[in-house]
């Protein structure tokens, strides 16, 4: 198999053998890009305009402040609060002949459309999904070129349903395999998610008094196993 930038990654990612390869890579992009934000980022004039514009969602800001890195955190923030000031700035609200706002409400909608952009975008987090988009469309090529990395594949534990979604949506260049691929990924998700269920159900019958705890070979965390699972990955600690 020739390895690549994004090749490699996925295979580290399959080796885990984890939930859910994606998600391994996803936390591992979203590390990068949070130490990047508040390292060398800072003395980067084009990433500096880019954060200013988009700023970050409240995932990503918790994790930065978690950082502890007050003055690049602050340096940041200082810059995007410029930004979004002049943003508003730019659709004050005036009272006029039509009412406040202006006629049929023009000034107030284009004032919520602003206000939703700017709450609503985040520099990390389209950064995470650009890459993924790469990692998805590589899946593809090795699962449709190389047997050794879809068998691996298919001895995996499968993928969080986010990431299962996201696979059988980018499947635009396997041709004329797309319904034996997506049989053969809809069976291991299937016996994934069977036995997530098992797992989870197990672990809500150890609350009862007459369970047999010692003898239970289920996962401790199950449930947070099953969280993941049925939504994305996320921080257990």
């Amino acid at each position: 198999m020739k390895e690549t930038i994004y090749t490699i990654p996925l295979s580290e990612a399959l080796e885990e053998n984890g939930e859910c390869a994606f998600c391994f890579l996803e936390d591992k992009l979203e590390k990068e890009q949070i130490e990047y934000a508040l390292g060398p980022a800072m003395m980067e004039p084009d990433y500096r305009i880019l954060s200013n514009e988009k700023g970050f969602c409240r995932r990503h800001i918790e994790k930065m402040a978690r950082a502890k890195k007050a003055l690049p955190l602050a340096l940041v923030l200082d810059t995007r609060a410029d930004e979004v000031l002049k943003v508003l700035e730019s659709v004050r609200p005036e009272e006029g002949k039509g009412g406040l706002f202006g006629k049929k409400g023009s000034g107030y909608e284009k004032l919520t459309e602003t206000a939703k952009k700017l709450s609503c975008s985040c520099l990390v987090c389209e950064r995470i999904e650009a890459t993924a988009e790469k990692f998805y469309h590589t899946f593809w090529y090795l699962y449709s070129k190389e047997p050794d990395f879809k068998n691996r594949v298919l001895s995996s534990k499968g993928f969080c349903l986010h990431h299962f979604a996201g696979l059988l949506s980018s499947m635009d260049k396997v041709g004329g395999k797309k319904e034996q691929f997506a049989k053969e990924l809809y069976e291991l998700e299937m016996k994934a998610l069977s036995g997530m269920k098992e797992d989870v159900h197990g672990f809500t019958k150890q609350f009862d008094y007459r369970a047999d705890k010692e003898n239970w070979q289920g996962p401790k965390d199950a449930h947070l196993l099953a969280a993941a699972r049925l939504s994305q990955s996320f921080e257990r600690d």
